[in-house]
């Protein structure tokens, strides 16, 4: 430690400004562990980050990722407090919510009284959900100190199946659940004036129960203006405070068409942020106390193989993230289930990849969300990016004793010189970055991705590199960002 120290200690002493002149260690963000010399170097692309700290976009909190599962996935045993597995990577990303639904909620039918399997198993996956699935459900969510939306049939018209469900669930867990969805992607089955009787009949019957509230709708991409707006402004006129999170789905494009593709990864399409701007908009007008992305991912159709669960997916996930934070939305929740769920097509997008109801792989997407939380929570604030640089984005958060800044380099070819400016005189900063191998390479699969170093096993252990210093100078701190990675800065102020 003394030797360590001595590096420190000289390295102030050449006047690079990295820690105070007395050489005294400033203290380490809780978790972040003690920064150290090294880390990624090289000669790119320059470019200058202005953060304005003063000018805040969004508030990020602790449960603003997550994850969006297929409703079959509660009759499986793996939802319950024996997954320990799953757990652990749960909370390894703090208290992500759960969405519980997708296109198996309209295969599922509440049947009541009855058991669950107590241990994971796999298909062919049942559709009858009892009350001991329930139970095992809020068992798993008291486990991971998770919240969940909650998704009943809507298609088979069973209102009185429906609510009754809706009411067990409130009856055994009503802390962890954020509202009852009714189903999933109604604009399939027609116009929202054309199904607003029908919808509402359930919604009448789910709100009769004691502290149940209305999520939804959670529509296709498509239908952002001529479906979820106008169904804002219906459920908020009629439901009030009990309609209390305005939903939606996106995806890039579908998997197999040209729009699937690793240049449309590489942007953040104006498809998908004017899906955030008119749910924001239908949000602000109608008052409500928040909107969330509860369905997304890169290509619908369960995503394509070799892009979908390559490192672009994680580094389009981060960016993802932030333009849904920017627009002041509360959360994004990624679709990803085991094969044999919602038909027979494998899946590509997902977070983490299962089979018998365990986990066997940590995907690519996950080291996104690991990303993500690792950055904080608080207040996201706006950035100024000059540069020549393709693909370079920068996005910063003033987080509960420090700052972070994340710095995504989705350019396959050229690393980027960042010079981050803070606007105010910076202590001291250190990095953890993202990548794969081999370096450069935006397709590196599954098992070639780290962060911090490290891979995250099935069991939710990441064995953590400490973070590098970074150059700091005034208000400035100087990153390199290699190609095909993104790093994330935690600033001492």
């Amino acid at each position: 430690m003394r030797g360590l120290l001595a590096v420190f200690a000289l390295v102030s002493s050449c006047g690079f400004g990295l820690y105070p002149e007395d050489g005294t260690l400033p203290a380490a963000p809780p978790g972040w562990g003690t920064p150290v010399p090294g880390g990624p170097s090289g000669t790119g692309t320059t470019a200058t980050v202005t953060v304005n700290a003063n000018t805040t976009l969004g508030t990020i909190g602790a449960d603003f990722t997550g994850f969006s599962s297929e409703k079959t996935h509660i009759m499986n045993g793996s939802l319950t407090s024996n997954n320990t597995d799953l757990i652990a990577l749960y909370q390894l990303l703090g208290s992500p919510m759960l969405r519980l639904g997708a296109n198996d909620v309209e295969r599922c039918s509440w049947v009541g009284t009855g058991t669950a399997p107590s241990q994971p198993n796999g298909p062919p996956f049942n559709t009858k959900v009892t009350t001991g699935g329930v139970d095992h459900f809020c068992d798993f969510l008291a486990a991971t100190g998770s919240k969940a939306i909650y998704g009943v049939n809507f298609q088979v018209d069973d209102v009185p199946a429906s609510s009754a469900e809706a009411a067990y669930v409130m009856s055994q867990c009503p802390s962890s659940i954020v509202g009852i969805e009714i189903g999933n992607e109604p604009d399939k089955f027609g116009s929202w004036d054309s199904q607003t009787a029908d919808y509402e009949s359930f919604a009448d019957a789910i709100v009769a129960t004691p502290g149940a509230l209305l999520v939804g709708p959670g529509c296709t991409s498509k239908s952002a203006v001529t479906f979820s707006a106008p169904f804002a402004d219906t459920m908020t006129a009629k439901y009030g405070s009990k309609f209390t999170l305005l939903a939606q789905h996106s995806y890039v494009a579908a998997s197999s068409s040209s729009e699937c593709s690793l240049a449309n990864l590489q942007i953040t399409t104006t498809q998908l942020t004017d899906i955030f701007d008119t749910i924001q908009a239908a949000a602000t007008k109608n008052n409500l106390p928040g909107w969330r992305m509860d369905e997304n991912n890169t290509c619908s159709g369960h995503g394509q193989q070799g892009l979908s669960d390559t490192l672009i997916s994680t580094l389009w996930a981060i960016d993802y993230m932030f333009e849904v934070a920017k627009r002041g939305g509360s959360g994004v929740n990624f679709e990803g289930d085991e094969n044999g769920m919602d038909g027979t097509v494998p899946f590509y997008y997902e977070p983490l990849k299962e089979s018998g109801g365990v986990v066997v792989a940590v995907q690519p997407e996950y080291y996104g969300m690991l990303l993500f939380t690792q950055a904080g929570t608080g207040s996201m604030v706006s950035t100024t990016v000059t540069t020549s640089a393709q693909y370079f984005t920068a996005w910063a958060i003033k987080a509960d004793g420090f700052a972070s800044v994340v710095l995504n380099n989705r350019n396959a070819s050229s690393g980027v010189n960042a010079t981050v400016d803070l606007g105010s005189a910076v202590s001291s900063a250190s990095a953890i970055y993202l990548q794969g191998t081999p370096a450069g390479s935006l397709a590196a699969p599954a098992g070639n991705v780290t962060l911090a170093g490290a891979q995250v096993s099935v069991a939710g252990d990441w064995p953590r590199n400490a973070p590098y210093i970074q150059t700091v100078s005034g208000n400035t701190v100087s990153v390199y960002v290699p190609a095909a990675s993104a790093a994330l800065v935690r600033v001492l102020q």
